[in-house]
């Protein structure tokens, strides 16, 4: 029963440090939600081109389809497709 757990609590560190050592390769990190609203109570909403989380009133608006998009900046609102291709 010894040797199960020691095994196991061998096998969980060897996991972690890989998954460690991958992130750190990759410079990826896990992404966390950002808060429901900012300090002064605006929504924020996630750009569909880049994925960063903008406050509601300083994104930039696009409307497609009837439906609006967000987007962090001119560049990324220019080169989303969506469904438009």
């Amino acid at each position: 029963m010894v040797r199960f757990i020691l095994l196991a609590l061998l096998f969980f560190l060897g996991y972690t440090l890989i998954q460690a050592l991958l992130r750190a390769l990759t410079g990826k990190r896990p992404s966390s939600p950002p808060p429901e609203k900012t300090a002064q109570g605006d929504t924020m909403v996630k750009d569909p081109q880049c994925g960063t989380y903008v406050p509601r009133g300083d994104a930039i608006t696009k409307v497609i389809k009837g439906q609006t998009h967000y987007f962090c900046s001119t560049a990324c609102r220019d080169a989303y497709r969506g469904d438009e291709s």
